[in-house]
């Protein structure tokens, strides 16, 4: 389950010593400027689906409103409580294959950690994923140490490391995450990656997080409770005909390394955008 931030979060945050501390950080990395290097084509269009599908409406409810408003007005936090979500067949078809855009955040001085404020001040829908260090011993429960952030208006998707930016999210990013009228959506995110959140601290408000993999499988003809067991993989080749190529050797790495390989850049982002592409999809 994702619970509600604690009634004084909010207050909590403004009051961290070193936030909106600019500090002292390395510029931005971003995976085109990786030298010697070219993407790799992790999945490639076999076909698109052109069929009409009907959109739902999704209706937020929260009963702390005034708080998040009142906190909220300081950032330019743009809400549409009024408004559908926008799931159309149209959005769809103006996604890419692949994000414009992926940016590592790792510093709060560069320019990928301003971007990313920036989409999240102005974001109704994000997709997201995260990524930890396997738990393999017994007993063993590894907080987050990669964030991943998908953003439809933008084509961007964000690449958060949370070691190197001690732990802690951007502001706009925990007001996105706890602001009901922005969906958050995921694959197979209503589980374990549920339990990492919690582990870690990150806050999301609960009702604004849209599981697509029960859809996907839905969708796909599969028996109740078989979505439990549906990979991203499949459901990618079954319903955007892609093929997803799914790294296991990249899925076990150290993702709390501060210094990412571009496969793992590349595989992180990849799990969140065909998310957000799924989603637009099926609704």
């Amino acid at each position: 389950m994702y619970f509600d931030p604690a009634p004084n979060s909010l207050d909590l945050w403004r009051d961290e010593p070193n936030f909106w501390s600019e500090g002292e950080g390395e510029v931005m990395t971003e995976l085109g400027e990786v030298s010697d290097w070219s993407w790799p084509k992790a999945y490639w269009p076999k076909g698109w689906d052109a069929k009409t599908r009907g959109s739902e409406e999704y209706l937020p409810s929260w009963d702390e409103t005034a708080q998040m408003d009142a906190f909220a007005a300081n950032f330019n936090l743009q809400r549409s409580p009024d408004q559908p979500w926008q799931t159309s067949t149209a959005m769809f078809n103006s996604l890419p294959v692949e994000p414009k855009e992926i940016l590592v955040v790792k510093s709060s001085s560069s320019g990928s950690y301003a971007s990313l404020c920036r989409d999240s001040r102005t974001a109704d829908v994000v997709a997201f994923d995260a990524e930890w260090v396997p738990d393999f011993g017994y007993g063993s429960d590894n907080p987050i140490s990669v964030l991943q952030l998908a953003f439809p208006a933008s084509r961007r998707v964000y690449v958060v490391q949370l070691g190197p930016l001690g732990k802690q999210l951007p502001q706009e990013v925990k007001l996105m995450l706890v602001n009901p009228d922005v969906l958050k959506v995921g694959f197979a995110v209503n589980y374990k990656d549920a339990q990492k959140l919690i582990r870690t601290g990150i806050a999301v408000t609960q009702g604004s997080v849209v599981d697509v993999r029960e859809r996907c499988a839905s969708t796909m003809g599969l028996a109740w409770g078989a979505e439990q067991s549906l990979s991203l993989r499949r459901a990618a080749g079954a319903l955007l005909n892609c093929e997803l190529l799914k790294d296991k050797k990249c899925a076990c790495s150290d993702w709390s390394s501060e210094q990412l390989t571009p496969e793992q850049v590349h595989y992180a982002a990849l799990d969140a955008w065909v998310a957000l592409r799924l989603y637009y999809l099926l609704h």
